[in-house]
């Protein structure tokens, strides 16, 4: 495997604005390729939002999903990572044809083409499905990648199932953050004694 130059962008999104949170990604996408990055990516839920899912009712859930990797959000992640030359990640809700909602991730590459991983141990929403497949795929720049997001990490089954079909990189987007707060408590209970 050759050398890639990595990076990862933690960012307060916007509940319910893809607009607005694309602009951010384009805006830390064009850095990137100023600084010749392969490989970047965003936290699981970033183009839609995160936190708030879990308040919406199944109609709005519904409303702010979109199909990948047709859908607007997914052909915008590839237009950036064909015109930057990188690899880029980012996630959505999904909307699958069949009208099933996902805690997707989308990677997007510079050859044109995207991989999906749905989350497979989506539990943000009632409304919203586990994934049922693992997510291992060849990319332009000669390495193989396994996509799990947040929780799936927490399995060590999954890391290693991942790593068995082939995975030399492990892109693990976490949603841990991106919330307008200054008190860390807000997020749930933390060890004090941590600190």
């Amino acid at each position: 495997m050759q050398n890639i130059r990595a990076a990862a962008v933690q960012f307060e999104h916007v509940a319910g604005d893809k607009r607005a949170n694309l602009a951010k990604i384009r805006a830390f996408v064009e850095q990137a390729g100023r600084e010749r990055v392969d490989l970047l990516l965003f936290p699981e839920c970033c183009i839609t939002g995160y936190w708030f899912l879990r308040h919406l009712s199944r109609e709005d859930l519904a409303a702010l999903a979109e199909p990948v990797v047709d859908g607007p959000s997914s052909q915008e992640l590839l237009a950036l990572a064909t015109q930057h030359g990188m690899t880029v990640g980012a996630g959505l809700v999904e909307a699958a044809e069949d009208g099933t909602l996902y805690n997707t991730y989308v990677v997007a590459m510079p050859d044109g083409t995207a991989r999906r991983h749905r989350k497979l141990h989506a539990f943000v929403s009632e409304h919203m499905s586990s994934g049922s497949e693992y997510t291992v795929f060849d990319t332009p720049k000669g390495y193989r990648a396994g996509v799990l997001t947040c929780y799936d990490n927490n399995l060590v089954e999954n890391v290693r199932i991942t790593a068995l079909r082939g995975a030399e990189v492990l892109l693990a987007p976490h949603q841990t953050g991106g919330c307008r707060t200054h008190n860390p408590y807000l997020m749930g209970i933390i060890d004090r004694r941590l600190w």
